[in-house]
């Protein structure tokens, strides 16, 4: 299989259609229906769109792009890049307000939507002053069932889009820009807000092409025989690029989720041997293995076949099918490995996985890097860091003092953002004249060049002795008491002491609660306190949780499940 570099996705496209031709590339249900696009049909599909935008004048434009995931929505992102235009992906659980703001902050000429929105863009079109068309993609066959030969109304279907591209592909003689500068901004991503602002990340086909070639066979060992089930948001460009395009090398099968509700249905569907998840799916995946089998009186026997089947392991005897085959039966038979990023994993589910025959491999990305910096390759064992540098990433530490044993990640190579859309000052504070990107991550390096992750700089709490304490360490220990659902850890300052207090905000986990008894609140507080009180035995002084605080509903988050630390009360 050839490994060469892609120098852009329309790139990636061709050498798919020709290394794999009629091997399916996405599968999806429709309806009562599964749906198989090929390697050839899916060229083929944007030859057309892309002429469509083309002849419409996307070029130098944007198109915001928002819905549920479909081929449609992929092949839309696609061909408004391979056009020249800037694709803008939406979250589409934003405020419908928030959607607009975006659409004229962007200074979109375009839209593209599922069915969804188009009530949304039809009620609010006078609060659009640069959108010229809105162009509604629903999943649909690759028949056309029309032959209109131009797109004349505002808001129009995606199958009028086919049908125009195929009319110019026969009538015209537009072609696609081979030689377009990939250097440009192809891509305008706003960051999910964690901290309460979001920026615009700019990014070029050139800083997403060098993550496809980054995910080269040193890092993931997949063959054409190697099923990708997608359920993150393709809006986030770590399943976009991660989970959508640089499976496409390998010549995988890509199948579309219904949804989070249908993630087990599909797994069980589709039989994937490969997903790339955020922690918290890797978590709810463990627990309702466990609670599947309490449910059906196999706790007991379940825990002994994990035993057994790892005993067995250590000295080379393979019985995991046997041993744990309504386990692996529900993961759909086939599941081989968890590609997991967006926050820190839990290191106990690596071990967790692995008892069942799944690989779990960690990376680190942030969108300003399109999203990939590190990642632990397939066949390595390291359940605590998030991995290696991909190929032609340089990455150095930045330490505020020498003796430190950590200090800011910094980053520099091809897959580095152009800058903040609309905001120099932003750009000029994390990117320097040289290309160098500072990730506002602390962490540090090993003698390999694996990066462990201490901490987001914005979080680290300053204590008065100039210590540094990081929150994400202690919300860690915490994760792994089983009364705790979720925390966040604050520094909350006395104004006229200046003494801190660590104090952990924790939202209980009510089902372990009700199996160990606790049923008052002062119990469950009594009981995680004790909890705090064991984890502080473990760390030095300064590290020390100083308060317990119970909370009755989870936290906010983002999409992809980020809490919200700007919304907790510190």
């Amino acid at each position: 299989m050839a490994t060469n570099e892609i120098e852009s996705i329309y790139g990636l496209l061709e050498r798919g259609s020709e290394l794999f031709g009629d091997k399916t590339l996405y599968r999806f249900n429709k309806g009562d229906e599964v749906v198989d696009v090929s390697y050839n049909e899916f060229l083929d599909y944007i030859n057309k769109i892309t002429r469509a935008f083309i002849h419409m004048g996307v070029k130098d434009k944007k198109v915001v792009l928002t819905g549920e995931t479909s081929v449609e929505w992929i092949a839309s992102y696609i061909a408004t890049v391979t056009a020249g235009g800037v694709i803008v992906p939406l979250d589409p659980y934003l405020l419908e307000d928030e959607i607009i703001k975006f659409t004229n902050h962007s200074e979109a000429s375009f839209v593209v939507c599922s069915p969804t929105f188009e009530k949304l863009f039809r009620d609010r079109e006078g609060e659009l002053p640069n959108v010229n068309n809105v162009i509604i993609a629903d999943k649909m066959n690759f028949t056309l069932t029309t032959d209109k030969q131009y797109v004349s109304e505002k808001f129009t279907d995606f199958e009028n889009i086919l049908a125009l591209g195929e009319y110019l592909i026969k009538n015209t003689d537009i072609k696609i820009d081979r030689e377009r500068d990939t250097t440009k901004m192809s891509a305008l991503l706003f960051t999910s807000g964690t901290t309460g602002s979001s920026k615009g990340v700019m990014l070029s086909e050139k800083n997403i092409c060098a993550v496809i070639n980054g995910i080269n066979p040193t890092l993931w060992q997949l063959t054409p025989d190697d099923t990708l089930l997608s359920v993150l948001p393709v809006y986030h460009t770590y399943e976009m690029s991660c989970g959508i395009l640089a499976p496409m090398i390998y010549g995988c099968t890509i199948c579309i989720s219904d949804g989070i509700k249908y993630v087990g249905k599909n797994i069980k569907q589709f039989s994937p041997t490969l997903m790339t998840l955020v922690p918290m799916f890797v978590n709810q995946l463990y627990k309702n293995i466990w609670k599947s089998a309490k449910k059906q009186g196999k706790e007991k026997m379940l825990g002994f076949g994990i035993k057994l089947s790892d005993l067995l392991a250590k000295v080379h005897i393979n019985l995991r099918k046997k041993l744990l085959s309504s386990v692996i039966e529900a993961m759909g038979g086939k599941l081989k490995y968890f590609i997991v990023g967006g926050a820190a994993l839990d290191p106990h589910m690596v071990d967790a996985f692995a008892s069942f025959g799944i690989k779990v491999s960690q990376g680190y990305g942030i969108t300003e890097c399109a999203p990939l910096i590190s990642v632990v390759p397939l066949d390595k064992y390291n359940p605590t860091s998030c991995g290696k540098p991909i190929p032609g990433l340089s990455v150095r530490i930045d330490k505020e003092n020498p003796e430190d044993s950590y200090g800011e990640i910094v980053v520099k190579g091809d897959n580095v953002m152009l800058g903040y859309y609309k905001n120099e000052e932003a750009t000029r504070e994390v990117l320097d004249e040289e290309g160098w990107f500072r990730t506002g991550d602390y962490g540090y390096t090993d003698d390999e060049g694996y990066i462990y992750i201490t901490g987001r700089k914005k979080n680290v709490i300053v204590l008065p002795g100039g210590k540094n304490l990081f929150p994400e360490e202690l919300e860690e220990y915490l994760s792994a008491v089983p009364l705790v659902e979720e925390s966040v850890v604050v520094g909350r300052e006395n104004k006229e002491t200046g003494d801190i207090t660590v104090v952990a905000i924790v939202y209980p986990n009510k089902e372990e609660c009700e199996k160990a008894g606790l049923t008052t609140n002062e119990e469950i507080y009594q009981a995680i306190n004790d909890a705090a009180m064991k984890i502080n035995r473990k760390l030095a002084s300064y590290k020390h949780i100083h308060k317990v605080e119970l909370r009755d509903e989870p936290f906010e988050k983002t999409t992809t499940k980020k809490i919200k630390r700007y919304t907790v009360d510190k």
